[in-house]
């Protein structure tokens, strides 16, 4: 009686001890995303900001176009990075800074994309010309940017990146845990929609 008593305890403890790690699991994966949407959110918030209107920069090379928005700037119709130009760190007409001050105003020409192969968000300062930085724990299973024009519809390159009105972020992360049934990890995706400064 005891033997069976005993046993059930310790079954059922574990089951509890199995139910809590899992949960602590999918917590951390989704407060990862939760993160990575914040701060791609803050740059895309100042995006656009440019109040002396140039149209070039001398970061990181002479005569860069300026271009608020580049969707897919890799070219590879995955759409899972991003290249957005601001002048706002300080607003004094220069993206990045110039080439006599050696390109040291972060922040105002990066790129955000997907590593597929560490399941990590990386970010790089392109007007600086500093090397990508890893920015989420290697639990990002998808990053997805999606367009929208004003009405709502989606955007087409077509259209043009200045009809982009409001960019959508949509991250599926996966947790270090296995569903009983398939055996793979659970995923789950979190979104949020910008809307593009000055449009």
């Amino acid at each position: 009686m005891t033997v069976v008593v005993l046993g059930g305890a310790v079954a059922i403890t574990a089951q509890i001890q199995n139910g809590y790690r899992k949960q602590l699991e999918d917590s951390v994966g989704e407060q990862e995303a939760r993160y990575a949407l914040e701060w791609i959110g803050r740059y895309l918030r100042s995006v656009g900001n440019n109040p002396f209107n140039v149209t070039t920069s001398s970061c990181p090379a002479a005569n860069t176009n300026y271009q608020a928005i580049t969707p897919d700037p890799d070219g590879n119709s995955v759409n899972n990075d991003i290249a957005l130009q601001s002048d706002d760190n300080p607003p004094d007409g220069l993206i990045g800074g110039s080439t006599a001050i050696g390109c040291t105003q972060k922040n105002e020409n990066v790129k955000i994309s997907l590593n597929t192969t560490l399941k990590e968000i990386q970010f790089q300062d392109i007007g600086a010309n500093v090397s990508s930085t890893t920015r989420t724990d290697a639990v990002i299973e998808d990053l997805q940017f999606s367009y929208l024009k004003s009405d709502g519809t989606a955007w087409t390159a077509a259209d043009g990146a200045g009809n982009i009105f409001y960019v959508r972020t949509t991250i599926t992360i996966r947790t270090r845990t296995l569903n009983a049934t398939s055996g793979t990890p659970t995923t789950r995706a979190l979104m949020s929609t910008i809307r593009v400064r000055g449009r």
